[in-house]
Order: structure tokens, then sequence, then C-alpha cells
């Protein structure tokens, strides 16, 4: 995928491309409402780099004062980054491969391999899983103090910036290995359900 130049302004995200003189070209302009949906609809998905800075440029935002997004909007871009980083660092270290769909299609997967064996992952079922288990106990052991809130301060209890960006933290990193290895394991003890 092309690099573009995504950045934050008063009217909403200025999407821009390099032209070969080095100047900008202006592609599009959507609101932060829009890019932080665009994200959670997977539009994206096959465009981590981009969609990380899609991302940055929401936080920009908010630092700004341009925009200040709802604590259901926090949560889906927060679940989003989370999701892509380990699709990312899956990616660098296991690699992925292609499925052919019903269609003749082919579809890239990235790998994960645990403790009891391996799985294919892709954006949006990392997504699903965060949010079934990830905000679902929020809602569960914090029903009346901002559920959401809460699944977010664990969504950013999960990344670390030491390295001067985001990546997953150790906690972060250790959370995924076991949602993923209780998953593999179940699917060795008991098979794909019906």
């Amino acid at each position: 995928m092309s690099q573009k130049l995504i950045e934050a302004s008063a009217d909403g995200i200025v999407f821009m491309t390099r032209r070969t003189d080095g100047s900008h070209q202006h592609q599009k302009l959507i609101g932060y409402k829009t890019a932080i949906r665009t994200l959670d609809d997977g539009v994206y998905d096959d465009d981590l780099p981009n969609g990380l800075r899609l991302a940055a440029a929401v936080f920009e935002a908010e630092v700004m004062g341009y925009f200040t997004p709802t604590d259901g909007q926090q949560v889906m871009l927060w679940r989003w980054i989370v999701a892509a980083l380990f699709i990312i660092e899956q990616l660098e270290q296991n690699g992925a491969g292609e499925v052919e769909l019903e269609d003749g299609t082919t579809q890239t997967f990235t790998r994960y391999f645990g403790k009891y064996g391996g799985i294919s992952v892709y954006p949006v079922t990392e997504r699903v899983a965060l949010a079934n288990n990830i905000e679902s106990l929020a809602c569960e052991l914090h029903a009346h103090e901002g559920p959401e809130q809460k699944a977010v301060l664990i969504y950013q209890q999960m990344l670390t910036t030491d390295s001067g960006a985001y990546a997953l933290s150790d906690w972060g990193r250790e959370c995924m290995a076991i949602l993923h290895d209780s998953f593999i394991e179940q699917l060795n003890i008991e098979g794909l359900p019906a």
C-alpha cells in the first residue's frame, strides 16, 4: 500500500499523497466519526500502517481540540489499535498465508503459534475477540462505574510506547496469548462447533 499523508484539521481528517515533485496532492477529507467507523468496519484491515496513521490523526485532533470522541468511540479506536498491533507483531514473527475462498479469490491471513498449536488470525476476528472478552468483562465488573472507560484503560495498559511508538506491552502480549491459547486448547479438546 502507498503511504499516505493523513492529518487532523479543524474540518476533519485530510488525506494527501506525495507527488513525484515532492509536493502533496489533496485526496479527500472525512469527519472524525467516519474515520473511527471506517477503522471499526474493517476498511483498513488490509492496510494496517495507514489505519494506524488514521488513528493517530484522531488522537491529534483530540489534542488540538478539534474533536472529542465519545466513550464508545474511544473503545472502538483503542480496540482497533490493539488488534492491529497484535496482527503486525504476529505477521513479523510467524508470517502470513493465503486461503482460497469459495468464490475463487484468495485471502491473506496472519499466523499465530502458541502453547497448544496455531491458528489463522485476522484483524476483524481479533476485534471481535477483544470486544467479547475485554469489554464484556469491563461491563460485568464495572456496570455502574463507566464500563467503556474501564475497557479503554485495559486496552491502554495492553500497549507501551517504550520504543517511541505504540506496541503491545508484555502484559498485552500475555493477555493476547492467553486469549488465543485458551481458544486453541478448546478447539483441540472439543473440535469445531457444529
